[in-house]
């Protein structure tokens, strides 16, 4: 469907909602005829409050402690806090005020990658890393979140002179891997700056 000869066409008929997060992808002409809103992200007490919610309607009892610790963990993103709520349960019900928020497996993948990246800086690391990023982007991670998260948990290692550096160049290849057609390259160029930086 060409949505910009549908949205001429029929405009006085039909309206077009597009959600997006984030404008880069969308073709300029497209985006002229749109009215653009940011939505804000939900805060960490409406988060706590939906899963309270959620959990009174699955007839679950869900302590306060837990529901906060969820809803500052999920940076944010309400479908992430009702699936990591939904892996809480399976782990353990009835749920506990102390009970830990499990992480989801990319996501612990990801910090075995920057944990890789740390201790050693070699070609046959390289090649290692490489299929580890492989492994995530045919588990449909999206190159971007691979980075922000590589990059989250590798700046707390960094000294303050490195951590801008690392910062600047995830930035860049996040950008580059926008723009390009093959996310691999980009990641291994990010890897490969990050050895050269680090040792």
């Amino acid at each position: 469907i060409n949505a910009e000869y549908m949205g001429e066409k029929y405009m006085r008929n039909c309206r077009l909602i597009l959600l997006a997060t984030s404008t880069a992808k969308v073709i300029e002409p497209l985006r002229s005829r749109c009215l653009a809103i940011r939505v804000p992200v939900p805060s960490a007490a409406e988060i706590a409050g939906v899963l309270q919610h959620v959990a009174k309607k699955e007839s679950l009892t869900l302590p306060p402690e837990f529901a906060d610790r969820i809803a500052n963990g999920c940076d944010r993103n309400l479908r992430r806090a009702v699936l990591m709520l939904e892996s809480a349960k399976v782990q353990q019900y009835p749920f506990a005020a102390d009970q830990s928020v499990v992480r989801s497996e990319w996501e612990t993948y990801v910090a075995g990658v920057a944990q890789d990246l740390l201790t050693e800086q070699s070609p046959k690391q390289i090649l290692e890393v490489r299929a580890k990023l492989y492994e995530l982007l045919a588990h449909c991670i999206p190159p971007a979140v691979i980075l922000r998260r590589l990059c989250d948990a590798l700046l707390p290692t960094l000294d303050a002179t490195l951590k801008g550096e690392v910062a600047r160049w995830a930035a860049h290849y996040e950008h580059s891997a926008q723009r390009g057609s093959k996310p691999i390259f980009h990641l291994e160029a990010f890897v490969c700056k990050f050895m050269r930086l680090y040792r």
